[in-house]
């Protein structure tokens, strides 16, 4: 090996102790509350070395949603394709459930970030973030919602007209997902209502299969309104 590849590596090494420090410090600590003078501790470096490394918290935080971003696509993607063939109510209610239960994995450590990205500062320009990591942690997650969406549009049970039709129904479950974590994060919120989370989920998406797959009373076919255009709906456009 030569030097400049010895050197490669050992960069890589750095940069990945340091993910798993502030990993190790946001999970205890929560983002917010880790300053980065801590994490510097934890990594047994100078805070002036992160900066060699990374461009800010919010950056070392980007990249460790990317690593939990690119897992969950896989993971979907798995899912999804065990699923092939979901015809069923019960079959496709499964297939709900196993995705609620990967995505919820997935938001607990970092849903702080997407918060933070989606709501608070309604872009990047407050936020000091490494274009190329942005860049693949979008590209990642119109990944995970394209996969979605194709799976809805081919699904017997969904009866999606067309892409735009059941791209709608997946910022529907989207939105679901992240209602029912905000409800049973880890304030534990959820024993207010005296629910809990596993029947909730399980219920909540029996309801919704029930809206997205039946019928009327009188056993007519709801009627659909107009669908929106992909334009309209574009992921990028919500930043």
């Amino acid at each position: 090996m030569g030097i400049k590849e010895r050197k490669e590596r050992e960069k890589k090494q750095r940069a990945n102790d340091i993910l798993e420090a502030a990993r190790q410090l946001f999970e205890r600590k929560g983002f917010l509350n880790t300053p980065l003078q801590d994490v510097a501790k934890e990594a047994e470096i100078s805070v002036g070395l992160i900066y060699r490394y990374f461009q800010s918290k919010e950056d070392i935080f980007a990249s460790l949603a990317l690593k939990g971003a690119e897992q969950y696509d896989k993971q979907l993607e798995a899912l999804l394709k065990k699923a092939k063939g979901a015809k069923s109510r019960a079959q496709v209610a499964e297939l709900l459930g196993d995705i609620a239960e990967s995505f919820f994995a997935f938001y607990g450590p970092y849903g702080e970030y997407f918060d933070m990205l989606l709501y608070s500062y309604k872009g990047m320009k407050e936020v000091q973030i490494q274009a190329t990591t942005l860049t693949r942690l979008m590209s990642v997650t119109l990944s995970s919602l394209d996969k979605l969406k194709t799976f809805v549009h081919r699904s017997p049970y969904f009866k999606a007209r067309n892409e735009d039709e059941a791209l709608r129904t997946v910022f529907l479950l989207w939105g679901l997902l992240l209602g029912c974590h905000k409800l049973f994060d880890s304030s534990g919120r959820g024993h207010l209502f005296a629910f809990q989370k596993d029947t909730f989920i399980k219920e909540m998406i029996e309801q919704v299969l029930v809206g997205i797959g039946g019928s009327t009373s009188e056993g007519k076919e709801p009627v659909r309104k107009p669908s929106l255009s992909s334009r309209e709906l574009q992921f990028q456009d919500s930043l």
